[in-house]
């Protein structure tokens, strides 16, 4: 193997390792980039439908807290329809704001809704907000003055206010609410950070601790020490509702999101600490008053290993982040107005056995998030998706092995590139880059919106990148000089496949050819004399222009070559540079394709008012000289030999019998597989002695109209007579084809030719060869 290329490759695992050791640091950077990548994917997916499962899945619950059957379901995408999933959002949004007044609402409101949620028969209720001052009422606070100041004789003045706040006591009537339903979970709001908290939170204390203390996970399996706890989060900051709501509640959990670096909430947390004790969050604790199901975590030196809420083990990282499965957009949930529940609008059987989450998505409510899906996405419907992920087992995946599935892609992306590069050039290896990239984005995306793993994208597609474009540098600086060197010495005076193969094989740059056998092509512009006396030069450049180009396109589509345009002329070989085995084929069908385009030029040319263009074309196949020919400072490839005039002969040619695409018997044998023709005449052009079998191609094969088929025979039939010199017979025959196709070129032109022969008969002897007497 050549030195430069075991270079290259050595390159490539150089640059690998980089991208290893870049992976190794996991940059904020990088790791921003792989969160994006994520939120493409998980936008990507689209919508999917809540609740498609009704029984849960391998690592769902079923509802009365039992596993489910093995069956694995998972909810595949849908465009609309959603499944009514086991979570409700009774919403606190625009058009109950507009009903029952500005938000905060009065506690007496907020009990009656509960108490309309609980006689629905929800499994259980959760709380997306909090309460954490007492309700003050307006109205009281001026009567208290005014009986303070002016009460009667016979009410003691300070019992008068604690007498009138007893009668509409809100707070009270909300807790009596918590209490009678019997399934309330209450939110607590957690900060890490005293000085981020908002102005209802305090530190943690114990105090806190005593209100929270019921709603601890009920077994804690540890194995870390007070010298090395585990990495949880601490509950530094802390903000809840009021302490008798709190001993109302069957339980509580906290509703805190922690958004990743840009913002965007991907994860929940579903452990945070406080001293010795580990709290779960609102979702895990409202499946758990629903299930009855004990919550356990296990707690080792590193992290949390396992979080499970019965049998159900909840994917989580070492941090205690779970990564939520989203459904789609916001309002992906079914929401119910709170207002509507409270008028009865909303009939029990849609709440009943729901996990009901209360919370509130009107603007201004300061409960928007940013998730992948966009901002403005509802607080409270990322705790319903977790719920909807937990309770269908419906989970994400990315566990510690797939670090190594990582390290595998980067090391097998940057090698097979690297390998690649031993074997082709700059551009193909390009392609396979393309290629390699687009492979992998789709597997990574099927991977994920299928099977739900999460793997790297960033990395190996950045290896990839960081591979090829080093190589590319380093192509560029040590291997391709002197292939540079051929493109700009030569690219303004050779076709681009010509210095292609220069390029290649540098040793071609001589003068000189080969002999090969190849096709030779000439076509010319009918009338185009005419045609340039009638057109100012702009217009005659511009009509030509088009022309050249049309017919160069389809020329090149072929891999033909254009050997060179004079005026109207195109000059064009088939089967080199690149040796082309069909290459008669070849140009008898760029032959009809250019005829078919120049047939919807004209209709184009005629409705636009200008000239309309007619081409006829030679073809001729047999042995010829090509190669570099020229000087020792300009040269082209080009073709040369009788071979070469035989097709410009036979393009004149056409002009005899009325034809617009002329082949000899050369190409005739090498390509009638492939084409319908008729033949035409024996003729002897000018400058030859030896007689040349003409035909006129009419089509690929098995292509040409009814009505020329129908007239194929009888024209055959008259060229039999006419070269038995029975002009009557022929005249007959060539007269009922010119009935089929009255513009037929052939039939006209042996007809009059008849009629001459009629009058003044061919000498004795006579061979049937036609003599032309000019080119």
């Amino acid at each position: 193997m050549p030195r430069k290329w075991m270079n290259s490759f050595t390159a490539s695992l150089l640059l690998t390792a980089v991208s290893l050791y870049l992976y190794s640091l996991d940059l904020p950077f990088f790791r921003l980039l792989e969160l994006k990548a994520y939120d493409v994917k998980m936008t990507a997916r689209g919508a999917r439908a809540v609740g498609g499962q009704r029984d849960a899945g391998p690592n769902g619950l079923g509802f009365d807290g039992e596993q489910a059957d093995r069956k694995a379901t998972r909810a595949e995408p849908v465009a609309s329809g959603r499944l009514p999933g086991q979570v409700a959002i009774v919403a606190i949004d625009e058009k109950s704001l507009a009903k029952e007044g500005r938000w905060p609402w009065p506690r007496a409101v907020m009990a009656g809704l509960l108490d309309r949620i609980a006689l629905s028969g929800a499994a259980v209720v959760g709380f997306d907000i909090f309460f954490p001052e007492r309700e003050t009422s307006v109205p009281i606070d001026a009567l208290r003055r005014v009986f303070v100041e002016n009460a009667p004789a016979t009410v003691r003045r300070e019992d008068l206010p604690r007498l009138l706040e007893g009668a509409a006591d809100g707070d009270r009537r909300l807790a009596e609410a918590i209490e009678r339903s019997q399934r309330s979970v209450l939110a607590y709001f957690v900060y890490p950070e005293t000085d981020k908290a908002g102005s209802s939170a305090e530190t943690m204390g114990d105090t806190h601790f005593e209100l929270l203390d019921f709603s601890q996970y009920s077994i804690v399996q540890r194995s870390d020490s007070p010298a090395q706890p585990a990495p949880l989060r601490p509950m530094v900051a802390v903000g809840m509702s009021l302490p008798e709501f709190m001993r109302a509640a069957n339980a509580a959990g906290f509703a805190s999101f922690i958004p990743g670096p840009d913002g965007v909430i991907r994860w929940v947390p579903m452990a945070l600490r406080f001293k010795d004790a580990i709290f779960p969050p609102l979702s895990l604790q409202m499946i758990q008053q629903a299930t009855r199901l004990p919550l356990a975590a296990r707690i080792v030196p590193y992290g949390v290993d396992q979080i499970k809420a019965g049998d159900l083990a909840v994917p989580v990282a070492e941090n205690g982040d779970y990564l939520v499965n989203f459904y789609g957009p916001a309002y992906t949930f079914r929401h119910y107005p709170a207002t509507d529940v409270l008028s009865g609008k909303i009939g029990a059987a849609e709440l009943k056995d729901k996990f009901v989450l209360i919370g509130a998505t009107a603007a201004g409510t300061h409960d928007m998030h940013t998730t992948p899906f966009g901002p403005l996405y509802p607080g409270v419907e990322v705790h319903a998706t977790v719920i909807e992920n937990l309770f269908q087992g419906d989970f994400l995946k990315r566990p510690e092995w797939f670090r190594v599935l990582d390290l595998a892609m980067i090391v097998g992306s940057g090698l097979a590139l690297g390998a690649a590069a031993l074997f082709l050039r700059a551009l193909t290896l390009a392609l396979v880059l393309v290629l390699f990239v687009l492979g992998y984005l789709y597997a990574d995306y099927r991977l994920f919106a299928r099977m739900g793993f999460w793997v790297n994208t960033v990395y190996p597609l950045f290896t990839q990148i960081l591979v090829f474009t080093g190589l590319a540098v380093y192509r560029f600086a040590f291997e391709e000089r002197e292939k540079r060197f051929i493109k700009q010495a030569f690219g303004q005076y050779l076709a681009p496949a010509v210095v292609e193969r220069l390029v290649n094989n540098p040793s071609l740059l001589k003068l000189g050819g080969e002999k090969k056998v190849m096709t030779a092509f000439f076509s010319d512009v009918a009338g185009f004399s005419t045609i340039s006396e009638k057109l100012s030069p702009e217009r005659l450049v511009e009509l030509l222009n088009v022309y050249l180009t049309e017919m160069t396109d389809i020329i090149v589509a072929y891999e033909g070559t254009v050997d060179k345009f004079e005026g109207d002329a195109i000059i064009a070989f088939f089967g080199a540079p690149v040796p082309r085995a069909d290459h008669a084929r070849r140009a008898c069908w760029v032959s009809l394709d250019m005829q078919n385009r120049l047939t919807a030029l004209r209709e184009r040319w005629r409705s636009e008012g200008k000239h309309e263009l007619f081409a006829r074309i030679g073809l001729n196949t047999g042995p010829m000289v090509v190669g570099n020919m020229g000087s020792k400072t300009r040269m082209d490839y080009t073709m040369m030999g009788d071979s070469v005039n035989l097709a410009s002969r036979l393009e004149g040619v056409n002009k005899q019998y009325g034809t617009y695409i002329m082949i000899s018997e050369f190409t005739y044998e090498q390509a009638r597989d492939f084409i319908e023709v008729r033949e035409l005449d024996l003729i002897r052009v000018v400058g030859k002695k030896e007689p040349i079998r003409i035909y006129e191609v009419l089509g690929r094969k098995g292509e040409i109209s009814g009505p020329m088929r129908n007239a194929l025979p009888i024209f055959a039939r008259g060229l039999q007579h006419y070269r038995r010199m029975e002009w009557a017979a022929a005249m007959a025959c060539f007269e009922k084809v010119l009935e089929i196709h009255e513009k037929d070129g052939p039939a006209l032109t042996f007809f009059q030719r008849c009629m001459l022969f009629k009058e003044n008969p061919p000498p004795d002897g006579w061979d049937g060869i036609f003599t032309m007497t000019s080119k």
